[in-house]
């Protein structure tokens, strides 16, 4: 059996949430549901880790609108349901909605839900908050150093005086504040290339291969200025390739060249499509 502890996202969320799972199923009989397609790894991974302590506790899986659910499995019990993301929160109350309405039904004892990201502040139990405070980190930022940000962001080139006309500060204020950002890494300056200015067509490349390939093919593939998406994935495919092209014998060409090609690949999915609605700019590659 994998070992998905040794999984940092999996380790994160155990590490994150394990011990108020715990606490919330007590000595209870406990059952964890994860949710279709996305929640397995990390409901397995937090069975994986609690089943060590707790000998009452069981493991099975649902769709979001309860189809599928062994309900011999929830009877009695408190319930966890677990999956990786709150995106709208629809899923989160087609899983919680369908339990509540069974739960006197199924005796069920308690119903919570936890998950690695809550977009919208539902979950019981999380790891971060996925939203703009969590991506910005606006507690390390005030509301005028924001201002500034996304005054470069809509024009890079507008200069500290025009910025701190509008913020109604001295240029080297504004310059002082900038530098700050540059030094703590908050913000960079590059040069970006408009996407649609200089590519007709996208592909998505889903790659399986081992460990080490995959490390080798990352050190390959972030040097080409068409790779604009790299990820490393938990399960059947750990790299998702994100490529810009001309054509279809340009995505061809590198996919045989660059990853097929590699001892340790042992299969890949290509989509292909129209160039990506976001990002619309990428990097400068040199």
């Amino acid at each position: 059996m994998i070992n998905l502890l040794e999984l940092q996202p999996i380790r994160q969320f155990v590490e994150s949430i394990g011990k108020d799972v715990e606490q919330y199923f007590g000595k209870d009989d406990a059952c964890i549901i994860y949710l279709r397609p996305d929640g397995v790894f990390y409901g397995q991974g937090l069975y994986q880790w609690l089943s060590r302590k707790k000998k009452n506790l069981i493991l099975t899986t649902m769709e979001d609108d309860g189809s599928d659910l062994e309900e011999a499995k929830v009877r009695n019990r408190k319930v966890l349901v677990v999956d990786n993301d709150i995106v709208t929160g629809k899923g989160y109350k087609r899983a919680i909605g369908t339990l509540r309405l069974r739960k006197k039904e199924l005796q069920i004892k308690g119903i919570k839900f936890a998950t690695f990201s809550d977009r919208v502040g539902l979950a019981d139990f999380y790891v971060g908050k996925y939203s703009p405070e969590a991506i910005w980190h606006l507690e390390e930022l005030d509301a005028v150093d924001s201002k500034i940000i996304q005054f470069l962001a809509q024009n890079g080139r507008e200069s500290f005086a025009e910025i701190a006309k509008k913020l109604r500060l001295s240029s080297v204020a504004v310059k002082n504040r900038v530098d700050k950002l540059l030094k703590e890494k908050i913000i960079r300056i590059q040069g970006t290339l408009q996407v649609d200015q200089f590519y007709t067509i996208a592909a998505q490349i889903q790659v399986e291969a081992d460990a080490e390939t995959v490390e080798q093919l990352i050190g390959k593939l972030e040097k080409y200025q068409e790779v604009y998406h790299l990820t490393k994935m938990i399960g059947h495919y750990n790299l998702v390739v994100g490529l810009l092209a001309h054509n279809l014998e340009n995505i061809e060409e590198l996919v045989d060249k660059e990853i097929r090609a590699m001892p340790g690949v042992k299969q890949i999915v290509i989509s292909t499509g129209e160039i990506p609605i976001v990002p619309k700019t990428i990097p400068l590659q040199f």
